[in-house]
């Protein structure tokens, strides 16, 4: 529509940009003539590579670079070159049939990362794959995970297999692979899979063929094993000797932990800050560093697609040499020792302690990281008497940083900076409340809305409107329905909608769960009835709503990728009583396109009701308490 022809310039700069860069790595022009890029309103996938004509999701494809932010930016060329890549990856070689989707889509997240990365070095992108990866790895640990080349009978069953197993654990495998074999040698078995079977149909074993072939490597054994098993390796790491003057030596153990597997092959370590490779040949190895070491890191570059543990004594040797690990090395650390704790294997105590030392981290998607788990502790996790306790001791952990970056961005200020500043302050205004940056947030929400001269940092926006819509009263919430209906900005729209769902005044929150439901409302993908799934004042009523009125709720999600974000939506009510009414709703209301989705889902309310068990035990802040 011309009103939103103003958001189409990003998008046609990303294509024109990648594209030869695709003509290049795959050694062979685009097939297809034109290139035409189509915002759909209401488009239930994030986008579709139809050969010379994509259509996307409005908010996948259009915004405006002086208003956006830079994430959304950077998802923006994320799923641009995703569907350009497809173009080669998926139409111009095919799959056979849906059992090898994650060719196509594997594939083309990785190339996503990779060209975006050549085109934005400055972005880090590699950075958010590593984001994308930890949640596959989440995913993979639930025993109804399945491989990344599943089984499919039939289309629909097709459906459930566009999840982070397909997409990111696949993306991370060929990342690996590509490390493996090295840059080069990669690319050439990929321009020889592509000469072969160029308007044709492929399988696995024709793409390993390809790479085995041009790199003289035996790697259909590796790959099979990876694509083919559901699971990932966790390596445990421990010193024969824990004083650390000793040359100790390091023993490896591979397996043990939820979906966990034995690793065969090699583990890339840095043992004061040198790299070493171990080849791991069966469930246990020993590894002799030679010399006296300080510390050692199990997954160096954060390059393997395995979790790593460490006895007691290495792992405060390696909490001590947090400044000598690179960003993704610091951000693995946190991921890894959270799904420890996640998995009970663990105590949170200690993963507290973690974080503390994390306190001057000056990487802002470490931070992320950081702060994502922190938001999770707080919604799940620490039940009510606990709540000022904990919100003090995230104060304390993040004031330092607010009182240097404050809220609003200096001239010339870089990336990094305006992105650590977001992490910092989505910490204390919706993560601690802390009065001050709430206060903040407000003052900017009011700056933003009334359009005075004093723009915001769009980075900031995210929390500045959450923030207000928190402490919506029935004047505001009307402003942000009536923002939400007027908007042309995608992502801005999206933020509103989000925003309805975050309202905690008790009088709202009945409007708020049933906003999505409301004749005028016919987005079928607003995020409001998940958000409120996961809003400690509206769960209850959404989940209300959701039992009372299915069948309605039920046409909506009318297509597998709805029906799906609806099942997992439940995965936000953190109690057992949840739990217990989930299983019986769901045994009740059979849902064959989702099958998956219900076990994956119930599976993850299991694991959350066992973490709050051990968590209220477990939480102390002596930070707060001191």
């Amino acid at each position: 529509m011309p009103p939103k022809q103003a958001l189409t310039a990003f998008a046609q700069e990303v294509a024109l940009s990648v594209l030869p860069m695709l003509e290049d790595y795959f050694g062979q022009p685009y097939a297809y003539g034109k290139v035409d890029q189509i915002g759909v309103p209401d488009f239930e996938a994030g986008a579709m590579e139809n050969a010379a004509c994509i259509t996307y999701r409005e908010v996948a494809l259009l915004l405006d670079p002086k208003t956006a932010p830079l994430n959304v930016q950077k998802r923006v060329a994320e799923v641009i070159t995703h569907e350009l890549s497809h173009q080669w990856f998926g139409n111009l070689v095919t799959m056979v049939w849906w059992d090898d989707l994650w060719l196509n889509e594997a594939f083309a997240t990785w190339m996503a990362y990779k060209i975006v990365d050549q085109w934005r070095p400055q972005w880090r992108v590699w950075m958010d794959f590593e984001v994308g990866k930890g949640a596959a790895q989440h995913l993979d640990a639930l025993k109804s995970s399945h491989p990344i080349r599943a089984e499919i009978h039939n289309a629909e069953e097709a459906g459930e297999s566009f999840d982070a197993i397909t997409y990111e654990k696949g993306g991370a495998i060929l990342r690996m692979i590509e490390g493996y074999l090295g840059e080069e040698k990669f690319r050439e078995g990929i321009r020889l899979y592509m000469r072969r079977h160029r308007e044709a149909n492929a399988t696995a074993g024709d793409l390993w063929g390809a790479l085995a072939e041009a790199s003289g490597q035996p790697i259909v054994e590796l790959a099979d094993g990876w694509i083919r098993q559901t699971g990932y390796p966790l390596v445990t790491l421990r010193a024969r000797r824990q004083d650390p003057t000793d040359a100790a030596a390091l023993l490896l153990r591979s397996g043990g932990g939820p979906r966990a597997h034995p690793l065969a092959g090699p583990v890339v370590l840095r043992i004061d800050g040198r790299e070493r490779r171990v080849l791991l040949r069966g469930a246990e190895e020993t590894f002799d560093p030679g010399a006296a070491f300080g510390w050692v890191l199990g997954n160096a570059g954060a390059r393997g697609f395995y979790r790593t543990a460490y006895d007691p004594e290495l792992l405060r040797r390696l909490t001590r040499a947090l400044p000598e690990l690179r960003p993704e090395e610091r951000m693995t650390l946190v991921s890894d020792q959270w799904a420890l704790v996640r998995a009970n294997a663990t105590r949170l105590d200690g993963f507290l302690q973690l974080l503390e030392a994390l306190e001057s981290e000056g990487d802002h998607a470490v931070l992320d990281e950081v702060v994502g788990r922190l938001a999770w502790l707080e919604h799940r996790a620490v039940a009510e008497p606990d709540q000022p306790a904990f919100q003090s001791w995230v104060r304390r952990l993040f004031a330092a940083a607010a009182a240097e970056l404050g809220w609003d961005p200096g001239p010339g200020e870089d990336d990094e900076r305006r992105l650590r500043r977001s992490a910092v302050l989505r910490a204390l205004a919706l993560v601690a409340r802390d009065p001050a940056a709430v206060a903040g947030a407000m003052e900017r929400y009011q700056r933003y809305v009334k359009k005075q001269p004093q723009p915001v940092d769009p980075n900031l926006l995210d929390i500045v409107v959450a923030a207000a819509a928190r402490a919506a009263d029935a004047q505001r919430f009307e402003e942000l329905q009536e923002l939400a209906r007027n908007e042309l900005d995608p992502a801005a729209k999206r933020r509103f909608l989000h925003a309805l769902a975050m309202v905690e005044n008790p009088a709202l929150v009945q409007r708020a769960v049933d906003s999505p439901w409301t004749p005028s409302c016919r987005c079928r993908t607003s995020p409001a009835t998940w958000d409120a799934a996961a809003n400690r004042a509206t769960r209850e009523a959404a989940w209300r709503l959701i039992k009372t009125k299915w069948d309605e709720v039920r046409r909506k999600g009318d297509s597998p990728m709805i029906l799906r974000r609806l099942v997992e939506a439940l995965g936000n009510l953190p109690e057992r009583r949840h739990l217990e009414e989930a299983e019986k709703f769901l045994a009740e209301h059979e849902l064959a396109p989702a099958r998956q989705a219900v076990a994956q889902t119930l599976e993850r309310m299991r694991a959350t009701c066992a973490a709050r068990t051990a968590a209220a035990g477990a939480l102390g802040f002596p930070k707060a308490r001191s």
